[in-house]
């Protein structure tokens, strides 16, 4: 059994629910844990398993592939190793599909929180052609996936872009080299406001209510938006309307993403988000944003982040986060340099958009037996 407290065994770096992307991995934030020996084969991972996420995004899955050079999965991660009649990239296309779709919800187990536990994964049901035909119909969506990775691999390039000027003109802000007036947050602040800690009641059509999944980096993913009804939406105002300059960051699950609200945009809080107000006098939207971005990243977040399974931002931690605060001068500087690669992270992001929503129709088309 997998035990952060036990202080014996086999080091192992091992996958976590935030490692697990739709079809792949993302492994820049590993962490090591030490491991009784009788469980590391459990535990292990082969060329060809798929993982599949049980909280978090649950349902999200990607396939492992080559060697896992010592690594292991989580127990909060499924493994499934598929057997003759079950092809694994049709397996996670066709959880991606009822994933965007609604399909996985008649299967997660719990009121608030939403799991697909081993059980609820045993008993998932979905059409299965021919194995011929499920190769065919995996191979045709991964030709259209590989034209969605090139287009986020260019927003992540800006997102790089981004960051490197940040620390170039503010410097690494945990150290604070270059002697910046420090501040909590809530003190620069207007407001820091919390979600509801409910699940949103869904509606086929009406207001957007946020996810982590909407969010990136500094951006927005359009390509699984949900909608609750007008009443519902003001509910989950109450607290605060979110409005154009606020930022919207994850607090639990996927952390380490953080947006600035557009002007066009109408929109509540889902689960495990937070927003935050500026007033914009001692602090500009675009330097919080990319501040936020850094301390708040996988790779150093963990050192103010609480729990042990479902490690989550506690609100207190944020709001007494320490920030630098530079001159205004040089802040402004900041804007105007970004202005031209958010227009282009922007762009960008509209492609993307079309892309997930021609995929999502092609899915649809493979799934109905139209391709």
């Amino acid at each position: 059994m997998l035990d952060k407290e036990k202080n014996t065994g086999v080091p192992r770096r091992y996958i976590r629910n935030p490692n697990i992307r739709w079809f792949d991995f993302d492994l820049s934030d590993l962490q090591e844990i030490l491991v009784e020996e009788k469980d590391v084969h459990k535990y292990e991972i082969r060329d060809g398993d798929v993982l599949i996420c049980e909280g978090g995004e649950a349902g999200r899955a990607a396939l492992w592939k080559g060697n896992s050079d010592g690594i292991i999965f989580q127990k909060a991660c499924h493994r499934v190793r598929v057997g003759p009649r079950l092809d694994a990239k049709y397996l996670i296309h066709r959880l991606f599909y009822d994933y965007h779709n609604g399909g996985l919800g008649d299967y997660y187990t719990g009121a608030t929180i939403k799991h697909f536990t081993g059980q609820d994964l045993a008993r998932y049901e979905f059409p299965l052609p021919p194995l011929p035909e499920q190769r065919r119909i995996a191979a045709i969506l991964d030709k259209a996936d590989a034209l969605r990775r090139k287009r986020k691999r260019a927003i992540e390039l800006l997102d790089n872009l981004m960051q490197s000027l940040f620390l170039e003109m503010f410097g690494e802000p945990t150290t604070n080299a270059k002697g910046f007036p420090l501040a909590n947050l809530e003190d620069v602040v207007t407001a820091v406001v919390d979600c509801p800690h409910t699940t949103p009641n869904w509606a086929p059509s009406g207001k957007i209510a946020l996810r982590t999944s909407n969010l990136t980096a500094g951006g927005w993913d359009w390509s699984d938006k949900r909608f609750v009804s007008e009443q519902e939406f003001h509910e989950r105002s109450v607290r605060a309307y979110v409005k154009p300059g606020d930022i919207v960051l994850s607090r639990e699950g996927t952390v380490g993403v953080a947006a600035i609200v557009q002007d066009d945009m109408e929109v509540c809080l889902g689960q495990r988000l937070v927003h935050v107000r500026l007033d914009g006098a001692s602090i500009g939207r675009e330097y919080l944003l990319s501040f936020l971005l850094y301390e708040l990243s996988p790779r150093r977040i963990s050192r103010i982040m609480v729990g042990a399974t479902s490690t989550h931002l506690n609100l207190k931690d944020l709001r007494n986060m320490n920030v630098p605060i530079p001159p205004k001068i040089l802040q402004d500087d900041y804007r105007n340099k970004t202005d031209k690669i958010y227009f282009l992270k922007y762009r960008a992001q509209r492609m993307m958009s079309t892309i997930d929503t021609a995929f999502l129709s092609l899915q649809h088309r493979a799934f109905s037996g139209q391709l």
